[in-house]
């Protein structure tokens, strides 16, 4: 694969060390994990997209690989959760509620530009809320965890932004 289409910042995963149990911050971490704009999500739709452009070797191998990456952040979300004190269920909370993760999330778009759009938007979402997440993170072996993923997400925006420029550009 073209290494500017690997979906992974070429760094390791920082190891996921908690001090203390943070319950708090595990509710918190849930809205990524299994939310409407969340890891679930992304690997569903990302899933979703490489079987219908199955036609497309070469993209439905970049949207599967992508969705593999972020099998490997809700992977090192939910042993956060679970160091923190909480089980990683494939749940978000709403005042304090909680709410199961369902497919209702995912966007099942076919129109290939409107895929890439949506890819765009939904981590640019991601960013922003593993940004505001960081705000409120006072542990740095957590802080620096989430920073990794971030670095991923950034790639696959950019990744998108590729795919969806060079799109553009055939039309």
């Amino acid at each position: 694969m073209n290494n500017n289409l690997n979906p992974k910042v070429n760094l390791p995963y920082p190891k996921i060390i908690v001090n203390k149990k943070d319950p708090n911050l595990a509710y918190k971490l849930f809205e990524l994990y299994a939310g409407n704009v969340s890891e679930l999500t992304d690997i569903n739709q990302y899933s979703f997209q490489s079987i219908y452009l199955c036609d497309y070797v070469d993209l439905s191998n970049i949207l599967k690989t992508i969705s593999i990456t972020e099998m490997e952040h809700l992977r090192i979300l939910g042993e956060l959760i679970k160091a923190l004190g909480l089980n990683p269920y494939f749940i978000s909370y709403d005042n304090n509620k909680p709410i199961p993760w369902n497919s209702d999330y995912v966007n099942f778009t076919i129109n290939y530009r409107e895929m890439l759009v949506n890819n765009i938007k939904i981590e640019n979402e991601s960013i922003e809320q593993y940004n505001k997440l960081l705000s409120e993170i006072n542990d740095e072996n957590i802080r620096k965890v989430i920073e990794r993923i971030i670095l991923d997400e950034r790639k696959h925006v950019e990744i998108f932004s590729k795919l969806l420029m060079q799109y553009d550009s055939d039309q």
